[in-house]
């Protein structure tokens, strides 16, 4: 199955297509699952990517990154990467922020951030 456009949710979701937008969910837990890509960016509560993202990815209670992520990993609670995670971009934490709809120019977040850069991979 494949979306084009925007998915946002109240609650959290499991995300098993191909969406060439933004997804975002104000609580719960939104899960990007094996199989699922998303050509935007990511916001939830409780985030958990084992799919790919292409675009910004936001945790603001928690972030689990088992898939691939190209973009900015912003989290304000916890993150985790797995043993199979793959990284394109940077990471930084933020300070806890309520929902904020996810915009396709970027994700907008006002809180000053402390940013690592990935190295990609030779």
């Amino acid at each position: 199955m494949s979306v084009h456009g925007d998915l946002v949710s109240d609650h959290g979701f499991t995300c098993l297509a191909l969406v060439t937008g933004n997804v975002g969910a104000s609580r719960g837990l939104l899960h990007i699952a094996a199989g699922g890509v998303v050509h935007g960016n990511v916001d939830g509560e409780h985030v958990i990517v084992d799919g790919v993202v292409e675009g910004d990815v936001v945790g603001r209670a928690s972030l689990l990154i088992n898939g691939r992520v190209k973009g900015r990993i912003l989290y304000a609670g916890t993150i985790r990467l797995g043993p199979n995670a793959a990284l394109d971009g940077t990471i930084a934490r933020i300070q806890s922020v309520g929902y904020v709809p996810p915009h396709k120019e970027g994700v907008a977040i006002d809180s000053p951030a402390t940013e690592a850069q990935i190295p990609t991979p030779c």
